[in-house]
């Protein structure tokens, strides 16, 4: 039995080193007019801020090769101008690609459990990548009048490519009004928008 005790210490030491590895970053969310892809909607306003490189990428996220690796990150802002409760379902997100394709988002557990492997896929530990992905990922919520949301949405592409952003359009098909029970949109928001600005602030520290 205590010939075991070394192997256990190392494997425990190993499960745990990854969280002190692993570097939480903060985004900054800038005055919605700030974002030159965005539209508006019967007081409804969308911002998308496109991450289109791993240098981009890392800025929000830990990880160095997050777009080699195929996922593509969104930042979207939800300003809320009216006075009635919305709610947003993610699931309907597309984002259409210049040669018309339709990709859904790929959610955060799965990005992480696809990234990083053994424990730090599960973990919800503070500090850990799961925790980190998932707390910025926009998932579907109510948004309460005259307040903003903000948060990720991931595509994913099979072929890892620097232009992937460029000529696509993040379509929103419908926000609803819970109050009046009613859809509004679509939102439609080219990214090239996005892509040809001068970036006014960094997105993370």
């Amino acid at each position: 039995m205590q010939k075991c005790l070394p192997s256990i210490a190392l494997l425990f030491v190993a499960a745990f080193a990854w969280s002190a590895d692993y570097q939480v970053k903060t985004v900054n969310v800038l005055p919605i007019e700030s974002y030159p892809a965005r539209a508006t909607v019967q007081g409804i306003t969308v911002a998308a801020d496109p991450y289109p490189t791993d240098e981009k990428s890392f800025t929000a996220f830990d990880v160095k090769d997050l777009n080699t690796r195929g996922y593509y990150p969104v930042h979207v802002i939800i300003r809320n101008s009216t006075e009635n409760f919305l709610s947003l379902k993610t699931r309907n997100v597309v984002l259409v690609t210049a040669t018309g394709q339709e990709l859904y988002t790929t959610s955060a557990t799965v990005v992480v459990g696809d990234i990083f492997k053994g424990g730090q896929a599960t973990s919800m530990k503070k500090g850990s990548p799961l925790l980190d992905f998932t707390e910025k990922e926009l998932t579907s919520r109510p948004i309460t009048p005259e307040k903003i949301i903000n948060g990720f949405l991931f595509f994913y592409s099979p072929e890892p490519n620097k232009n992937f952003f460029v000529g696509s359009t993040l379509r929103i098909p419908q926000i609803m009004d819970d109050d009046n029970r009613r859809p509004i949109g679509p939102f439609l928001i080219p990214l090239d928008l996005a892509l040809k600005a001068e970036p006014s602030s960094p997105k993370g520290q």
